[in-house]
């Protein structure tokens, strides 16, 4: 069944009504107001919390020219560094590096929704990004140095631009509009793959099926932007798997072992306990408190199927769930009984380039009487495309979203929120314009409906924000421990050339200009033999849970008492003898 966007314009016709140009004027001040109101959020939290995380500290070192880069594992991939770059050469401050990010997630958040206003009726953007920016998820993670939420923005481009690429107005009267949105779709895929390989095999998997499998959909130049986008942004991980893991297979296995050992690993209930605030639920063995933190998880796929369902259904004659829709000529615009669908124009018969007088026909009274209107070709068909708008652009989104969350659902057996970030950006729009579509419902019940989801997404919202603003204290008095172990251990004579060995040893040794080395686990890189030479020649020290004995390597190491640290457990630490106070 083809859509009417995907259907050729006949000559003469109007290629969209003028009161569809005037909606999308009037939504995109929301648009960038919301996306203003998404950045100030993230600036606030890129000022109250100072420092980099673990992670954050693998990706900053890469390109910090003044300390040493951390051991940088397997399943890591350069695209955030890359992103990151431009900053680092005036500056590695965290705080500036996080406003940095901020402001550049804010940016591609609004022209992600621009993008997506040309698919979907006016407000669906606007309620899927407001949902969206509205999760602690994005909010905590938006101006961290992590790839998971430009992976997020990667795939809602590169989906978006697919629909564009293969609609047949494109491809027939603008080529260039279709080679244009080919290319925005080989440049998507390949930030994805960038940021994460993996992802990006999942996000360009489901839009080749879909290119191929969809007779309307296929476009040459589509099934080699694909492949072309996915080849050029996993080019750098494959040569540095040949560089520095010993080949692309057994990259791969070192990954897969550093994740824990891929397989059949079911983890809906640990993701849905992390939501309770929790960046990294490894093993989840957490009580469930707050059940009602994960409430919107389980009605999200509900809403998506509804989306769905509904959306395949608007083909039939006489729905009115697009903005566009065959209707009769009726004053300004106005439906026979007087009521303005919320946000959805009906179309003119003059639209299709019908004079009016032969959509109605005139009594012997001079009266105009309803008659048989003469539609395009394409639109005699009961079964024909009847709206600007047909299932694709829902259940698009809902398929790649779901092709991008299985695997971590599926196959990891631990959790972390931010790996969802992707399907959540997603699944988030069908899911909004269910929400939308639930609106349009008859008067008496349209009423009750919009009561409730205003009350629920209010609560669901000051939940989000109650979260977000918990992870902030959490994550700022960590770092602020990180600082005073970082301190004391100055204080203590390790200065550059040093290394840093144990618990915290990435983020204490970037603090202090040291290396981080570790004997042991997946990013060992110093024999404990090698490190007892390292520190009888230059200052190391080795971090400790509090309590535990001093490794072989630093049995005869001076012991240093560590101040409290209440954002983490309480450490000690032991430095070798060529560090002097």
């Amino acid at each position: 069944m083809q859509q009417a966007s995907l259907l050729p314009r006949a000559p003469g016709l109007v290629s969209r009504p003028r009161t569809a140009h005037f909606a999308q004027v009037r939504d995109l001040p929301w648009l960038i107001a919301l996306a203003v109101v998404f950045t100030a959020g993230q600036l606030y939290l890129a000022l109250t919390t100072p420092g980099l995380g673990w992670d954050e500290t693998v990706y900053v070192s890469q390109v910090d020219a003044h300390a040493p880069a951390a051991f940088f594992s397997a399943p890591r991939a350069r695209g955030v560094t890359l992103l990151l770059a431009p900053a680092a050469v005036l500056t590695t401050s965290a705080t500036a590096l996080h406003c940095y990010l901020a402001v550049l997630s804010g940016a591609t958040f609004l022209l992600t929704l621009c993008l997506w206003r040309r698919l979907l009726p006016a407000p669906v953007p606007a309620l899927g990004g407001a949902l969206f920016a509205g999760l602690w998820v994005t909010l905590f993670y938006g101006p961290q140095v992590m790839p998971n939420l430009w992976t997020g923005y990667a795939a809602l481009v590169a989906t978006g631009c697919f629909l564009l690429a293969v609609r047949q107005p494109s491809a027939q009267l603008a080529p260039q509009a279709g080679r244009g949105a080919a290319v925005g779709v080989a440049a998507a895929v390949a930030l994805a793959a960038l940021m994460r390989p993996l992802d990006g095999v999942w996000l360009a998997l489901p839009l080749f099926a879909a290119a191929v499998c969809v007779p309307a959909w296929r476009r040459s130049t589509v099934l080699l932007a694909i492949p072309a986008g996915l080849a050029l942004g996993c080019a750098e991980w494959v040569v540095e798997a040949y560089v520095s893991y010993g080949g692309l297979v057994e990259r791969l296995r070192q990954a897969g072992g550093i994740q824990g050992g891929l397989g059949w690993h079911p983890s809906f209930g640990d993701h849905a306990r992390a939501l309770q605030g929790k960046t990294l639920c490894r093993p989840c063995d957490m009580d469930w408190t707050y059940p009602v933190t994960a409430g919107w998880w389980f009605a999200l796929p509900l809403a998506v199927a509804g989306a769905v369902w509904a959306s395949a259904r608007a083909r039939e004659p006489g729905g009115t769930l697009h903005r566009y829709g065959p209707v009769w000529p009726t004053p300004r615009g106005r439906e026979p009984g007087g009521r303005r669908e919320l946000g959805l124009e009906p179309v003119r018969m003059d639209t299709f380039g019908l004079h009016p007088l032969r959509a109605v026909g005139l009594g012997l009274d001079g009266a105009l009487q309803p008659h048989t209107p003469v539609w395009p070709p394409s639109l005699r068909d009961p079964g024909g495309a009847r709206h600007r708008y047909g299932p694709g652009p829902i259940a698009l989104p809902a398929l790649v979203g779901l092709c991008l969350a299985a695997p971590y659902l599926l196959t990891v057996d631990y959790a972390a929120p931010r790996f969802l970030l992707p399907a959540y950006a997603l699944l988030l729009l069908p899911a909004a314009w269910f929400l939308y579509w639930m609106t349009l419902l008859p008067r008496r019940r349209r009423a009750w409906a919009v009561a409730v989801l205003a009350i629920a997404l209010l609560g669901h919202e000051a939940m989000q924000l109650a979260i977000v603003h918990k992870m902030q204290r959490g994550t700022a008095r960590a770092q602020a421990d990180i600082g005073r172990i970082g301190d004391t251990l100055r204080a203590a004579g390790v200065r550059p050339p040093c290394a840093v060995s144990g618990e915290e040893a990435v983020r204490v040794a970037y603090q202090l200009g040291c290396a981080s080395r570790q004997p042991g686990g997946h990013d060992a890189s110093i024999t404990p033999a090698g490190l007892t030479r390292l520190g009888a020649r230059s200052p190391a020290a080795v971090v400790l849970a509090a309590g535990e004995a001093p490794p072989g390597y630093a049995r005869g190491w001076r012991p240093i008492r560590l101040p409290s640290t209440p954002g983490l457990k309480r450490l000690n630490a032991y430095v070798s003898p060529a560090a002097r106070p």
